[in-house]
């Protein structure tokens, strides 16, 4: 799958996809330790260390290879909406869109999550047979103490995703494959 994404979406950036297989790792999209070129800023990243637990997790037990994308400003430099990355071992594929949550604002920064995972998911199918994968959207709102609570647009959303994409939606800031 990794080449033939290669060969599908070229990076427009530098590296954009690279496989990992530590026990832990985080991924992050705003470097505040060294400068980052303008040409790349908001595109995600591989962090091995870090001390910001607000961060997307990834948990890896088994050591398994994971492939990393970035997707904005990565492999897609387009204004289209778009998410921030994915990742995939040889049975689920996953694409997560992080957003700084702000208490007021974290209903409106959770639907254009969805509308970017939509859209991306939509592009990924048309050009690529995703065969047996299990496919997965992840919405990761940055914030020190989430609460989700249960909403009808919520559920909406998630049963949206399931009937038109195939697509199980969760809302989290980890995953573990």
């Amino acid at each position: 799958m990794k080449q033939l994404i290669e060969t599908t979406f070229p990076c427009q950036t530098g590296n954009c996809i690279e496989t990992r297989n530590e026990t832990i790792f985080w991924i992050d999209e705003y470097s505040t330790k060294e400068p980052i070129p303008v040409e790349i800023r908001g595109k995600s990243f591989i962090l091995l260390e870090t001390d910001d637990d607000r961060l997307f997790t990834v948990n890896n037990p088994s050591q398994k290879e994971i492939t990393f994308i970035a997707i904005d400003a990565g492999i897609f430099t387009d204004n289209a909406p778009k998410c921030d990355f994915a990742l995939f071992d040889n049975q689920r594929f996953c694409f997560v869109e992080c957003k700084d949550s702000v208490k007021k604002q974290r209903s409106k920064e959770r639907k254009s999550a969805f509308i970017q995972l939509k859209t991306t998911i939509i592009r990924f199918k048309e050009n690529l047979d995703f065969g047996s994968y299990k496919i997965e959207a992840q919405v990761s709102m940055k914030a020190q103490m989430v609460f989700p609570r249960k909403s009808c647009s919520r559920e909406d959303m998630v049963k949206e995703f399931e009937d038109e994409l195939a697509v199980t939606l969760f809302e989290n800031n980890e995953i573990e494959f």
